[in-house]
């Protein structure tokens, strides 16, 4: 009871601090903003073909997100962005079909959920003039935890990491703030309702933060950490701490490291823990070619995240190729492993193999 009352003193604190400010901006600024930027209009189009050697009789990628269905074409993701950068005032409006939306949203209640289902993103933005400035988003939001996106084309790979998948939430209704303490240091603060959820499963909030370090244009070291209650009516806290740092080596070759460490506290005592690591590797030839390289290893030690007690492995290798600047293909193979020998499934139906191989072709359009 403690912990929730200390919760709400900081949510309250912190709303206060935020009300009061944009109070005095406001009535510093009466006059008319003329400063407005235009409404910008984005999208992307994003769709592949995967093969997977064990002939699954589901037609279904064991342990992945996104790049699912096999022996088949799909959709991964269709989405259109109108956004208006903060002059002051800001929004941004993801609006997205696809599988991908299906996933992102497989573990989300019923009810009003259902409505914005198809909407990745929704939120305002404010820059308040204090010092640096104080930037705050208020609405539907990706999180702000992973080393990779929802979308492709902003990632290495084609295929998402395991982390993303399993250690990671993927999107929150809530607030956040954040502030450029030097052009080397930021911090930002979040308050949430939950994990992939729109309405609140328990009386408490999630909270979460992420501080950035860049001491070089080469290097960035990203800390970001999320908390709370999560499952139904519970108040037991569950924590995911989520370390990333991305290295330029040189002007070809591109290094990032993801680590995640996860705990739950269970209703019949103890923790689930789950924790995972990945390096990826992206070497470019040229303004057009590249290749990259991703290990990982997900141990998820009673099966809280994957439904199994086991370890996974994969290992991964992604040719790209743009044909212009709004249209880049790739081609993928990933091989997944566990120690778990009824972790994949085979051209019956049963789930007796320990590996997968997956081959993958995928197009991504921008505009």
């Amino acid at each position: 009871m403690k912990t929730v009352k200390t919760k709400y003193r900081f949510i309250l604190l912190v709303s206060f601090i935020v009300l009061y400010m944009n109070s005095a901006y406001l009535a510093q600024n009466a006059a008319p903003d003329t400063t407005n930027k235009p409404l910008t209009i984005t999208g992307m189009f994003d769709m592949y073909f995967s093969k997977n050697f064990n002939n699954p009789a589901s037609h279904i990628n064991g342990y992945r997100n996104f790049d699912v269905t096999e022996n088949q074409f799909d959709i991964n993701l269709a989405k259109i962005v109108f956004q208006k950068q903060a002059a002051p005032i800001g929004f941004r409006v993801d609006i997205a079909f696809g599988h991908a939306m299906d996933l992102v949203n497989s573990d989300a209640s019923l009810g009003s959920e259902k409505a914005l289902k198809n909407i990745e993103q929704a939120y305002f933005t404010a820059v308040i003039p204090i010092g640096n400035g104080l930037t705050i988003n208020a609405g539907k939001m990706a999180t702000h935890m992973g080393g990779e996106v929802i979308e492709t084309s902003s990632n290495i790979n084609y295929s998402r990491s395991l982390l993303f998948a399993y250690a990671i939430p993927y999107f929150h209704l809530g607030a956040m703030a954040s502030y450029p303490f030097s052009p080397q240091f930021s911090a930002t603060v979040y308050v949430y309702n939950g994990w992939n959820n729109i309405v609140d499963n328990n009386k408490d909030k999630t909270l979460g933060a992420e501080i950035t370090w860049s001491p070089s244009s080469d290097f960035t070291f990203i800390q970001n950490w999320i908390g709370g209650p999560e499952e139904n009516n519970s108040t037991k806290q569950r924590h995911v701490f989520d370390s990333i740092i991305n290295y330029q080596a040189t002007s070809s070759l591109f290094l990032t490291v993801n680590a995640d460490y996860g705990q739950e506290s269970l209703e019949t005592g103890g923790y689930a823990i789950w924790r995972g690591a990945a390096l990826t590797g992206k070497y470019q030839f040229n303004d057009k070619s590249t290749f990259a390289l991703r290990g990982e290893i997900y141990d998820d030690e009673v099966g809280f995240t994957t439904g199994l007690m086991q370890t996974l492995r994969e290992i991964t290798l992604t040719y790209e190729y743009k044909f212009a600047n709004s249209l880049l293909t790739r081609i993928e193979f990933r091989r997944d492993w566990s120690n778990n020998a009824s972790a994949f499934e085979d051209e019956t139906g049963s789930f007796v193999k320990d590996s997968q191989n997956t081959i993958l072709i995928g197009a991504v359009y921008s505009f």
